[in-house]
């Protein structure tokens, strides 16, 4: 019996149109992407050694920093490849208590670039949480307390939006403190850094966003236009995973923030990013898994590039094309 191709015959995942589940599986994409061109834009320069409170983040320690100290501590000459070099730019700057501390120019000129990087950064993120809101309001429902969950959709829905919105807008500020306390290096007595606050405020209401956004990957598939397809298994478990992950993250991410544990927080930061590449995951694999796992197996076999693939180890004799009848083998 021939396999059935769902191919053309599945209706959108939610919908009228296939974009619901694809924009918010592309903003995950291009949001882990920029992070990780950040973190390599650091990690030649920057790294964790020297760093306040046994972090291991230099991203995470320039937001977090509350003194003179802890900026010093970042900026020095310690375990950078490009501050070893001979031609290295160093400088030395005396801190508010009259010392002397070695200032690394690569890095400081390091740390602005990636600040920059960061606004696109807030723009791309803060869709993607906007997209998560949207979604809430839109499609999460569970047939057995239709009015229940769809409440709850709309009031976390628009909550994720309010939330994440704020926490951008706290970015943001955070930004413009981070940028004159790197270019304040040879004054520190006229300007003192409290980008503190606002990382703080920031963290604390993106956890707070990502647990708000988690009823949609509870009720998966929610206002599903099923079309008389089977649900998948492994579409429900990737999305259930998705919501323990984001539940599981924003309670840790928010009690971080109230006790001020900067260590925690730096562990609540890292399971964000495995939460945008879950999210990422379940809705890229939202409408290609409808079918089931068979189907949507007999669809990768299909694509092009595994089809070169396995070309490649086709001998002669298991080519289809060139059956034992054929003449020209036979010459």
């Amino acid at each position: 019996m021939p396999a059935v191709d769902y191919s053309e015959k599945l209706p959108p995942f939610w919908g009228t149109s296939r974009w619901w589940t694809r924009v918010g599986a592309v903003l995950g994409l291009l949001s882990l992407i920029m992070g990780l061109v950040m973190a390599g834009l650091l990690a030649q320069h920057c790294g964790p050694c020297d760093l306040q409170h046994q972090l291991t983040n230099p991203t995470l320690a320039i937001e977090v920093a509350g003194t003179w100290d802890d900026v010093l501590a970042l900026v020095g000459p310690c375990e950078s490849v490009h501050c070893k070099q001979p031609d290295a730019k160093e400088t030395k700057e005396t801190d508010h208590w009259g010392l002397q501390k070695t200032i690394c120019s690569d890095k400081v000129q390091a740390l602005i670039a990636e600040q920059y990087w960061d606004f696109g950064f807030i723009v791309l993120y803060w869709l993607f949480f906007l997209y998560l809101g949207v979604i809430n309001a839109k499609f999460c429902y569970w047939a057995h307390h239709a009015k229940l969950t769809r409440a709850v959709g709309r009031l976390c829905g628009v909550a994720t939006i309010v939330s994440s919105s704020l926490g951008a807008l706290q970015d943001w500020q955070e930004n413009l403190h981070i940028l004159p306390a790197l270019r304040n290096l040879t004054n520190m007595s006229a300007y003192t850094p409290d980008m503190r606050p606002f990382a703080y405020h920031k963290w604390q209401l993106l956890f707070l966003a990502i647990g708000l956004a988690s009823p949609i990957f509870i009720f998966w598939p929610g206002r599903n236009n099923k079309g008389g397809v089977r649900q998948s298994a492994f579409s429900h478990l990737l999305a259930w995973g998705t919501a323990i992950l984001a539940l599981s993250t924003a309670f840790t991410g928010v009690a971080a923030t109230i006790f001020g544990d900067d260590h925690r927080l730096e562990v609540a930061t890292q399971r964000l990013s495995l939460v945008i590449m879950a999210s990422m995951l379940t809705l890229a694999t939202a409408q290609l898994w409808r079918g089931g796992t068979l189907a949507a197996l007999d669809k990768l076999a299909k694509l092009p590039v595994l089809a070169f693939f396995a070309s490649l180890f086709l001998s002669e004799d298991d080519d289809p094309q060139m059956s034992d009848t054929d003449p020209s083998r036979m010459l």
